[in-house]
Order: structure tokens, then sequence, then C-alpha cells
């Protein structure tokens, strides 16, 4: 049972701008890794079906169905690479608190 007081106080909690920030890249990344599982799954059933027939021959003959996988192979495509880009930014910036001029040596 779904508790409905506690979903109207989690949507009022008042987020921070960095923690939102933080929150926003977790859930895409962790999305991207299960479309990655995903392709995994599906790479492994294909070659599983290759190995127990020899071949593998795929034949679409309703073309919305065609155009409807080929979009939603490009959506999630440029996602993978949105995700991408977004983990090469972040490798690249500087925390706050870091600083190439204090000695933390001591």
């Amino acid at each position: 049972m779904i508790n409905w007081l506690f979903l109207k106080r989690l949507g009022s909690v008042h987020i921070k701008p960095s923690m939102r920030r933080r929150l926003r890249f977790a859930t895409l990344s962790m999305l991207n890794q299960i479309l990655l599982i995903a392709l995994a799954i599906a790479w492994i059933v294909h070659i599983a079906l290759i190995g127990k027939y020899g071949a593998v021959y795929f034949e679409e003959e309703n073309p919305v169905v065609l155009w409807a996988e080929i979009i939603t192979l490009i959506i999630i495509l440029s996602f993978s690479i949105y995700i991408f880009v977004l983990q090469v930014r972040r490798f690249g910036e500087r925390r706050r608190d870091s600083s190439d001029s204090i000695d933390r040596r001591r």
C-alpha cells in the first residue's frame, strides 16, 4: 500500500541545486547501465541463436513496427552518447574543495 502522505511530503522537500544535479546524474547513469545490461542480454540471446541454428534472419514485414524499432534504437543511442558526454565533462570538473595551491602533505 502506498503511503500518500509520505509521497506528498517527499514532493515538498527542498533539495539543494547541487544535490539535485547529483541525483539527476546518478539517475541518468543508472538508466544508462540498465540499458547497457539489456543490450548485453540481447546480444547473448542473438549469439546463442546463431550458435544453435547457424544463422539468424530477421524480417519485419510491418513498416510501422520497423520504423518504431529504428527510432527507438536512435533514441537509445542518442541517450547513451549524451550520458557519455556528461561523464567526460564530469571527469574534467574540479571540486569546490580541491585546490592545487593547497599543500595537503602536512
